[in-house]
């Protein structure tokens, strides 16, 4: 005579849950590491010597110019990774789920909790423009 323990619905729930949510995690964190890998090149941004003091949006990356002095950031939402795109009196605002970040990239405002992420250049004065060389 065998004795087969048998579990509750809950229990089986639970396990289920468990038991799916490990590969997609896994997935998720291939794709992430993946991303990372591949799209990670050298590139480069050219601006006219002239461009006014503020916040500049290119694509990829961000450009702060103050007094003379520049910061170039990723564009990427630290929350999901939308791509940010405006200002609004004077913060920088993702247009997916409204995080907002000062002009140095620390957020002021969430769902996003870490700052955004400042990139290493190197720049060139060539006549009437700048070059930041850097990589992405």
């Amino acid at each position: 005579m065998s004795h087969q323990k048998r579990i509750n619905r809950k229990t089986f729930f639970k396990w289920a849950t468990v038991a799916l949510a490990a590969p997609m995690a896994y997935v998720w964190h291939l794709s992430v590491s993946r991303d990372k890998f591949f799209l990670q090149h050298r590139q480069s941004l050219e601006v006219e010597k002239n461009l006014p003091d503020g916040v500049h949006f290119f694509d990829r990356v961000i450009l702060v110019k103050e007094n003379n002095t520049y910061t170039l950031m990723s564009s990427k939402c630290t929350h999901l990774g939308c791509k940010i795109n405006k200002t609004e009196n004077g913060q920088m605002v993702c247009p997916c789920h409204g995080s907002r970040y000062d002009k140095h990239g620390r957020p002021v405002k969430g769902p996003a909790t870490r700052q955004l992420a400042v990139i290493q250049y190197q720049l060139e004065d060539h006549d009437n423009l700048l070059i930041f060389t850097y990589e992405l």
